[in-house]
């Protein structure tokens, strides 16, 4: 039994071979419609660190006459500013929450502008280690707590060739590896 031939660009092809041909392109065709959408939405998630340095539970600046300091909403990062003369210094006293339940390893890192110099200090008993490890970075042991108190002190000093004014100093915190 012979089946019917077609002639296309002059070459005779099967008919049953140009039906095939027909049914698989409309059905990719389709296949790649249904395929073209996308899916859209959004999902709550809330990512959080453990350290953290906490606003209204003793951070504050002291030895200024005018000061300000500000956190971050995730307590990630905060900034500290007040009225210095010059040789004068002031301290930023961070109180933080290591929220863990077990000791680590927290990073701080400043940025402050030229003329100042900065240290670091621990406050209290819940830190260990404040070891400066490069020219703006401090790495330090903390137990777990989450008490009201100063737990780290940063003096800001300003050089005595530095003309009064407002200087500040910005900073973050995270948890590191040991």
């Amino acid at each position: 039994m012979r089946g019917k031939n077609m002639r296309i660009l002059g070459k005779s092809v099967p008919a049953a071979v140009v039906a095939m041909a027909l049914i698989l392109s409309t059905a990719g065709a389709a296949v790649g419609v249904v395929l073209a959408g996308r899916v859209t939405g959004s999902i709550g998630a809330t990512v959080g660190q453990a350290l953290v340095v906490r606003l209204n539970a003793g951070t504050s600046v002291t030895g200024a006459p005018r000061s300000l300091v500000t956190v971050e909403d995730d307590g990630t990062a905060f900034a500290a500013s007040a009225e210095l003369f010059t040789g004068d210094q002031f301290n930023v006293n961070l109180a933080l929450a290591n929220l863990s339940g077990q000791e680590l390893t927290g990073e701080l890192t400043l940025v402050a502008p030229e003329g100042i110099t900065l240290a670091v200090t621990e406050a209290g008993d819940v830190l260990a280690n404040a070891v400066r490890t490069g020219p703006f970075n401090w790495k330090f042991r903390m137990n777990a707590s989450d008490n009201a108190t100063t737990d780290l002190v940063i003096t800001v000093a300003l050089a005595d060739d530095m003309p009064p004014g407002f200087y500040y100093v910005d900073g973050t915190i995270k948890q590191v590896s040991k």
